[in-house]
């Protein structure tokens, strides 16, 4: 799927450019200059800090 050349750039202009965007500080824009929703376990802290964990483990494993 294409979409006009113009739109290439537009949600990382508004984010980085535009007043307004300050009003969307730590959200998560999607394309279009629109404001998007993670997946709720992105917003689980004991998901994340267990994630990490498991992340810190694979490369210990990995670097010996």
């Amino acid at each position: 799927v294409l979409y006009p050349t113009p739109y290439g750039a537009l949600t990382q202009l508004f984010a980085g450019t535009m007043p307004e965007a300050l009003n969307y500080n730590g959200e998560f824009m999607i394309p279009w200059a629109r404001v998007g929703r993670c997946r709720p376990e992105a917003y689980d802290d004991e998901l994340g800090e267990r994630f990490w964990k498991w992340l810190e483990d694979e490369v210990k494993a990995r670097m010996g």
